[in-house]
């Protein structure tokens, strides 16, 4: 198979999903090629490093090979997608806050080499990643998809299938949440309503 149609128009991300779905190797290829940089750029994003935004990115294009089947239509291809690498990242997320902290270590190592200001951004960027990963997932995507990649709250409010009011929220309470577990304050789970 190609990525193109017989008649030279270029198959879209559903149909090449059908086709995987069917047998067609070269249809997951194609979904990785044509969404490599998006996976990786989101899971950067989310992670601020490339070691796991690899492993994350990694981990969403495993799940698209084992899931792909049960991807139903009913929204865009790419929102699905959306989801499935935001997943990664909680669940890589996760697994790191629960590992010992090596990688704090690496970094400290580090940035001996690099000037002042450069371990202080560092290390500004770091409270901030452990900080973003105390937060509930909800309120962690808002942020992440608002604050960090700049999406428009209407964006992620289709891609996600949630009312605009509710990402305005989430975002506003995870802003919040956020700048209180900076500020060294004690601080409950988030509420449960959004």
């Amino acid at each position: 198979m190609s990525e193109t149609h017989a008649s030279g128009g270029e198959l879209d991300d559903e149909q090449l999903v059908a086709d995987f779905v069917a047998g067609d190797e070269q249809a997951y290829a194609a979904l990785m090629d044509r969404y490599a940089r998006r996976v990786h750029g989101i899971c950067y994003r989310y992670f601020g490093n490339t070691t796991d935004a690899e492993d994350a990115a990694q981990d969403a294009f495993v799940t698209l090979y084992r899931k792909a089947h049960l991807f139903s239509g009913k929204s865009k291809f790419s929102t699905w997608m959306y989801r499935v690498t935001t997943n990664a990242c909680n669940d890589l997320g996760r697994k790191r806050a629960r590992r010992p902290q090596k990688a704090d270590a690496e970094v400290s190592d580090l940035q001996l080499e690099e000037p002042t200001d450069a371990i202080g951004q560092k290390t500004l960027q770091l409270e901030l990643r452990k900080a973003l990963m105390q937060l509930e997932p909800d309120y962690r995507d808002a942020v992440v998809a608002h604050t960090v990649e700049g999406h428009p709250y209407a964006d992620i409010a289709e891609r996600t299938g949630v009312a605009v009011g509710t990402i305005k929220s989430r975002v506003h309470r995870g802003h919040a949440k956020l700048a209180k577990i900076l500020s060294g304050e004690p601080s409950g789970r988030a509420p449960p309503h959004t």
